[in-house]
């Protein structure tokens, strides 16, 4: 029995020493110097827009331009929407406003095809996009126009209404 134990004692000694060195847990740590962040601006300009003054008829188109400008430090994406009148008039109900991005301000005619039209009586179309960058600008051209199956009522009228033009950071 005292060599079992003497065994015993030997084998204990050898797997001590044997499993070796010797466990630490280590860390360290080191300050992050303050940082400052700062946000962009997201600024749009638009010229004045000044349509002619002809009076509508039923198929006659009128179109002016204007000048969007990214004035910000981010990049914009354009996305125009309609405002409708206070009073609804038989001719807000059939008026239709387009925009569509030109050259120049000469390339804005009424035959220019818009790219996104909208009714008061009903949904735009989703078709226009244009991005400005940073410092950039855009001419876009608007159009008012009386369909050709407009309604007499819609005759010796008036209307008012605003054309929306939103830059969404991108």
């Amino acid at each position: 029995m005292l060599l079992t134990a003497a065994m015993l004692a030997l084998t204990l000694c050898m797997v001590v020493v044997s499993s070796g060195g010797t466990y630490a847990r280590l860390s360290s740590r080191a300050p992050i110097p303050a940082s400052t962040i700062s946000s962009g601006s997201a600024t749009l300009t638009v010229s004045a827009l000044s349509l002619p003054t002809t009076l509508l008829y039923p198929g006659l188109t009128l179109a002016a331009a204007v000048t969007v400008t990214n004035t910000g430090d981010v990049p914009l994406v354009l996305f125009p929407s309609l405002t409708p009148p206070a009073t609804t008039t038989a001719l807000s109900g059939v008026l239709t406003v387009g925009v569509a991005v030109v050259d120049s301000p000469t390339a804005c005619t009424a035959a220019t095809a818009a790219t996104w039209t909208k009714t008061f009586a009903g949904p735009a179309s989703d078709s226009f996009s244009s991005t400005l960058p940073i410092g950039g600008s855009a001419t876009l051209c608007v159009q008012a126009t009386l369909p050709m199956n407009a309604p007499a009522a819609s005759s010796n009228s008036a209307t008012n209404f605003a054309l929306v033009i939103t830059g969404i950071q991108n």
